[in-house]
């Protein structure tokens, strides 16, 4: 029976059952948007496969409305590529309408990529030749239609939970697991909007002694962490550590600021309980806010984000592992496909965290290794979900990060097809390495970094 299938022109076309593609992009995440259009670009035929009705994952379903930047001591930008592309068409603040348009007609650029939207991972099919572990086909789930199978030569997980490298059965870490404590995760964050906000007095009263260390542009307030030290959560699941402003067009306000603790991002039940607990704590949030600050004298909720914004859960075990000392001592492998250089960020994982790193950014290198999950031979991560210790992730976690991942790994698909190399022996081959970052510069990004002596702080 033939599925139906969404092109890039958003057009129906109907495909046979288990259809076959050279490339596999699975998420419709910004790391997948970037995979499939590095793959294209190179030539490949690309089939993305997005869970959601658009294009962009936390971008637009969780409203996540600004970059975590990576820029060096000296405040150049160490990333380029495709991240710049999208960074130039939306700035630093956005609309997650601008966001899905500019993912939409990204994908639509590429003739090559065919998009698929509403499709789950729930099964994936492997082999073993020569004892290692090949993807031969990941089946999708989706509503009101029968499931749809999809085989390819190289799979690219972009999802942000690394859902299709752990139905293939690779090992992972969940949460803070490496550090052997517990599982429990970094805390989850339901983003909303506020009505009535006077912007121009956020921008023009913030005050760093009353409000502590941050500052503002015209689309972006953050910081306020001494005012939010007095603040006293109506939930004991709930930590308020600072707040996060976005100016949106339609003159409403995001927040980001509710940290809701003990929730497996994976579960449903456990994200709805934090949309509950975010929908009861907001308002006594809106009223602490009205006694404090001016600007929100008159402020109402607009509304809730459609999705909770998932820091962190699984982290897949690779050919190489990046750590909390990779990121602080600013290690750049030989094998690295990018540069990062977010601070180690590590949200609350229970009341008691504490912040373990100051907020200084070193720039360090993110290897390929990373992006291969350990054993197999055509699979490729690119996520929040790369093998990275919970502390690394801290910093490794950020979009812009996963985008350049994203570009890397369709770059390394299309060299693994011309070159008919696993993954594996192309990240064990140095001239294969070297031909890899050669290619993602000419591509504009940016591979290699001359630290100075100092780092910079937020």
């Amino acid at each position: 029976m033939a599925a139906l299938v969404f092109c890039a022109s958003g057009l129906p076309v109907a495909i046979d059952a288990a259809p076959r593609t050279a490339v596999l992009v699975v998420g419709g995440t910004p790391a997948g948007v970037a995979a499939a259009v590095a793959a294209a670009r190179r030539g490949e035929d690309v089939t993305l496969v997005a869970a959601d009705p658009q294009l962009g994952g936390v971008l637009t379903d969780a409203v996540m409305d600004q970059w975590d930047l990576n820029v060096a001591p000296d405040g150049v930008p160490v990333e380029s590529g495709i991240f710049s592309e999208i960074h130039s068409a939306l700035g630093d603040a956005f609309t997650a309408d601008d966001a899905a348009r500019v993912f939409e007609r990204l994908v639509a650029s590429e003739p090559r990529i065919h998009a698929i939207f509403d499709a789950r991972p729930v099964g994936v099919r492997v082999s073993n030749p020569d004892g290692e572990t090949q993807v031969d086909a990941v089946t999708f789930a989706r509503p009101d239609e029968p499931d749809l199978m999809l085989t390819a030569s190289e799979v690219i997980d972009a999802t942000d939970d690394g859902d299709v490298a752990a139905l293939a059965g690779a090992r992972y870490d969940v949460g803070r697991q490496d550090t052997g404590i517990d599982e429990r995760m970094q805390a989850v964050t339901l983003m909303f909007t506020l009505d009535g906000v006077d912007w121009g007095a956020v921008l023009r009263d913030y005050r760093v002694r009353s409000d502590g260390p941050g500052g503002t542009d015209s689309r972006r307030a953050w910081g306020f962490a001494t005012l939010m030290a007095g603040y006293r959560c109506a939930s004991p699941d709930v930590l308020v550590r600072d707040l996060n402003l976005g100016y949106e067009g339609d003159g409403s306000v995001t927040v980001n600021a509710i940290d809701v603790l003990g929730i497996d991002g994976r579960s449903a039940t456990d994200l709805a309980r934090a949309r509950s607990i975010t929908e009861n704590e907001a308002p006594n949030l809106l009223a602490y806010l009205r006694a404090h600050l001016t600007a929100f004298a008159h402020a109402r909720i607009g509304h809730y984000a459609a999705a909770v914004y998932v820091r962190e859960t699984r982290h897949v075990l690779g050919l190489a592992w990046l750590t909390a000392d990779d990121v602080w001592g600013g290690v750049l492998p030989p094998d690295r496909i990018g540069l990062s250089s977010y601070p180690l960020d590590l949200h609350p994982v229970t009341t008691t965290s504490r912040l373990a790193y100051a907020a200084v950014r070193h720039v360090y290198g993110v290897p390929f290794g990373a992006l291969v999950p350990r054993g197999f031979t055509n699979l490729l991560l690119a996520s929040p979900a790369i093998s990275a210790s919970h502390e690394a992730a801290g910093s490794a976690r950020v979009i812009p990060t996963t985008i350049e991942e994203g570009e890397a790994a369709g770059a390394a698909a299309a060299l693994a097809r011309q070159r008919r190399l696993s993954f594996i022996a192309l990240d064990q081959t140095p001239a294969d390495i070297a031909t890899l970052q050669a290619d993602l510069r000419r591509n504009g990004a940016i591979i290699d970094y001359a630290a100075p002596s100092q780092s910079i702080a937020l």
